[in-house]
């Protein structure tokens, strides 16, 4: 953020540099002395009638024209400071043409170049003040230094920013021994802003206080509270949030009715409540920022108002909207400088949003741009983070090792800058990386590298979210770093582990192994239909992964931030689906209100009869919905994600299924091959449900012999994934057992189902009686599962009544 009042363009000078104004004697008028007094505490329009009174004296003396010079010179850095350049040339050329002052006074010539530095006349400014500097003797005088501000402020703006601080530190000394404390103050807020400029937030700071310091000693309360805005903008970069609210409440006792200083205070406001997470009274400080950098027609506050309202739409999941607001504020930004600093921040942001939405190729190409413009204006802070959301869309194309040069470049920088909330995010976007990277495929000794880098840097994203006092992104990292805790578990601990229930061990629910082109062409397709808000029809064969797909769309949409919520449509009455769905006057607006912001998941929707399909597509074409019983319309902010195992087109044919319904769903359908289609993820895919139960990679070798693995190549896999997948289990709890043996078994003579068993204690050619299972071992599982014997055969991939046939055959003493 750049909250900078010395850099808006075309309203404001692009560097406050007030004339040097002499110690006065006790000789001076006491208007003269007055009017410095007012000038030193920032109440310009007190100061120039006082002074006017001055200049409009009808008794001019030789000897009072030392006076008229200085109250000249004083009236036309009011105007300075009070943004009237146009005045302050009108100003200069009367007093000329008046004879109080003369073109060739370095002071005069000082104030024009002020006036050029506004019109960015950066080059023209520093070339005419190293021939002044030329006249001027190498000492501590007051033109001395009022020089060497002047050139510090062109070359800071010509992106030359350490040789910008060496001659800023000068002049800050020089007041100092000079004993003028209001230009002290000047060039150490000053030399402030260039070190926030560098990344160097904690020099920042220490400037920033002492320019508060002098202030305050002065009675200066509108450069006091500028000093204020200052220092908790360094505040809430390096993420002390409540410190930078405190700063900002007391700008805003100080700042009375001046809507410059009231919307820059409320764009600050504004953006510490969005970093706590506290989104309504955000809003409410940004519109309120907006409404009165409008009424100012303050162009450069218009446009961070807009763009940090973006920033708000963009945290809450949408970031299409988003991008319509940084439009609006680029509109601003490119009229006031078109490689500036808010153009700048602006292409970042929009490249961020486009890759939200799943437009990968466009983002690369904005946030390249704002790398460029980064390396351009010299900021570091923010080129840093532009190198977060370049590494982010990386690695949604699979560019991994890329993005995790990126990320850790970025953390870096971050680091030495005490730029905590942005290195919070970064590392838990080089964890997140570094485990999908993991996750993509067998990766051996380089996944469980991974793994362990993705802990270290989890924990280092944890602990900066604790010491930010927990902020939005708080939930996800501590999902994270509990998922990375549960993988890293050692050896013994993950033995003892492998007796829990196999629900402990799941991987993350976006997993999916494609090894296939058919599958990988599937997820090309959901990946696509991502950035979009219609609803999307998902249709396969039971157990072919649809709910994991449905899983996908979601994280890679603009609304990955929302909630993804769940309904079976099948199995239960459709009174309590209209429940469960549309809520009740009594309970709220049920699952279509908890997943606003989010998806909605509807499993089998197959399974709604005619009312519900009919109250269903009101719901998707109006985007309204009313709970049973309430009189009140809810508006619905979700994307429908529904899955299917049957023909929705033969139903419709049957009229068993709303054609109307039917052809707005399939205008997204994504089917799913079998995985009888795809034989070749079929160890890639049994490998990884043995790596989930193991803890750790597990290759299929070292589990089934080669006369298995040929049986397994050749199953037709009725069940698809969901059947592989019990396999995999079975092989997995026969292997302490002895060597699992995979057989082929006919049922009912219609078609065959693989058995795992192990040759210890067991017939190869009688694989009844626990399939290889003692009754210690079946015992202790139902013992762990809590006595629910529904869920140990699920875990074993059998039925409950082969589960119970099972146990009478295993009982002792049966």
């Amino acid at each position: 953020m750049r909250l900078d009042p010395q850099r808006n363009r075309r309203r404001m000078s692009a560097t406050p540099v007030p004339p040097h104004i002499p110690a006065l004697t006790g000789t001076t008028p006491p208007d003269l002395a007055s009017a410095r007094e007012l000038y030193l505490q920032g109440r310009y329009d007190d100061a120039v009638p006082r002074l006017d009174s001055i200049l409009n004296d009808a008794c001019v003396t030789t000897s009072s024209a030392s006076t008229r010079r200085r109250a000249a010179l004083l009236r036309a850095w009011c105007l300075i400071e009070a943004k009237d350049h146009d005045g302050t040339l009108v100003w200069l050329a009367e007093a000329v043409e008046r004879g109080l002052l003369v073109d060739e006074d370095l002071g005069v010539r000082v104030l024009r170049w002020n006036v050029l530095l506004f019109h960015e006349k950066y080059s023209e400014v520093e070339d005419a003040v190293l021939e002044a500097l030329a006249e001027v003797a190498d000492q501590p005088s007051a033109e001395h230094a009022e020089l060497r501000l002047l050139l510090g402020a062109a070359l800071r703006w010509r992106g030359r920013l350490q040789d910008a601080l060496a001659h800023v530190e000068y002049a800050c000394s020089a007041f100092t021994v000079l004993a003028e404390p209001g230009r002290c103050a000047v060039a150490a807020n000053f030399l402030g802003w260039t070190c926030v400029s560098l990344g160097r937030l904690g020099e920042a700071r220490l400037w920033f206080e002492k320019s508060l310091s002098l202030n305050v000693g002065l009675g200066a309360r509108l450069r006091e509270a500028q000093n204020y805005q200052n220092l908790a903008i360094v505040c809430y970069k390096q993420g002390d949030y409540g410190t930078a609210v405190e700063l900002l409440e007391k700008e805003l006792e100080l700042v009375g009715e001046r809507d410059d200083m009231l919307a820059r205070a409320h764009i600050a406001l504004g953006n510490v409540r969005r970093l706590q997470g506290q989104y309504v009274p955000a809003r409410s400080s940004l519109t309120l920022a907006w409404e009165r950098a409008v009424a100012a027609g303050l162009a450069r506050e218009q446009s961070l108002a807009l763009e940090f309202q973006g920033d708000l739409l963009r945290d809450e999941g949408r970031p299409a909207e988003a991008r319509a607001l940084y439009g609006r504020a680029m509109e601003i930004a490119l009229r006031l400088a078109p490689r500036g600093d808010l153009v700048m921040e602006l292409r970042r942001r929009e490249g961020e949003c486009l890759g939200l939405e799943g437009r990968h190729e466009e983002a690369l190409a904005m946030l390249d741009d704002a790398q460029i413009l980064c390396e351009e204006v010299g900021d570091a802070f923010e080129d840093a983070v532009t190198r977060r959301c370049r590494a982010t869309v990386l690695a949604r194309l699979g560019r991994w090792s890329t993005a995790i040069a990126l990320l850790d470049d970025a953390l870096t920088e971050l680091e030495r800058r005490d730029a905590r909330h942005e290195r919070m995010i970064a590392a838990y976007e080089a964890a997140r990386i570094r485990l999908r990277w993991a996750d993509s495929g067998p990766a051996g000794v380089r996944s469980n590298r991974l793994v362990d880098e993705a802990w270290h840097l989890a924990l280092v994203a944890h602990r900066l979210d604790r010491d930010l006092e927990h902020t939005p992104q708080g939930a996800a990292i501590n999902d994270m770093v509990s998922e990375l805790a549960r993988r890293r578990l050692p050896r013994q601990q993950a033995d003892d582990a492998r007796k829990a229930p196999f629900a402990t061990h799941r991987a993350p629910a976006t997993r999916i192994v494609a090894a296939s082109t058919a599958l990988r062409r599937v997820l090309g397709r959901c990946d696509g239909l991502a950035r979009y808000d219609r609803p999307v029809l998902i249709h396969g064969e039971s157990g072919s992964g649809k709910e994991l797909l449905a899983h996908r769309l979601h994280e890679n949409s603009a609304r990955s931030r929302g909630p993804f919520v769940r309904l079976d449509c099948r199995g239960t009455t459709p009174d309590n689906l209209a429940r469960e769905l549309f809520g009740t006057a009594d309970t709220g607006g049920g699952l279509l209100a908890e997943a606003s912001g989010g998806t909605l998941y509807l499993a089998g929707i197959d399974r709604l009869n005619d009312a519900l399909q009919e109250r269903l597509l009101a719901t998707i074409r109006d985007g309204t919905w009313r709970p049973l019983g309430s009189p009140r319309e809810w508006t619905a902010d979700v994307r429908i994600v529904a899955t299917t195992d049957r023909d929705l087109s033969h139903l419709t044919d049957r009229r068993r299924f709303r054609s109307d319904l039917y052809y707005r769903l399939r205008l997204m359908l994504v089917e799913v091959p079998p995985l009888r289609e795809r034989p070749e993820d079929v160890v890639p895919l049994l490998e990884h449900f043995l790596t989930r139960l193991e803890g750790r990679g597990l290759p299929v070798e070292q589990v089934f012999d080669l006369a298995s693995r040929t049986l397994l190549a050749q199953h037709d896999w009725p069940g698809n994934a969901a059947e592989l997948e019990a396999v995999a289990q079975q092989g997995w709890l026969q292997r302490s057992l002895g060597e699992p043996r995979v057989l082929v078994r006919n049922r009912n003579g219609e078609r065959s189902e693989l058995v795992v068993m192990n040759t210890v204690g067991q017939s190869a050619q009688n694989p009844v009686g626990g399939a290889g299972l003692n009754w210690e071992t079946l015992s202790g599982m139902i013992a762990r599962a809590g006595g629910n014997k529904s869920r140990v055969a699920r875990q074993l991939g059998v039925s409950r009544a082969t589960l119970y046939r099972w146990l009478g055959q295993l009982e002792p003493g049966c």
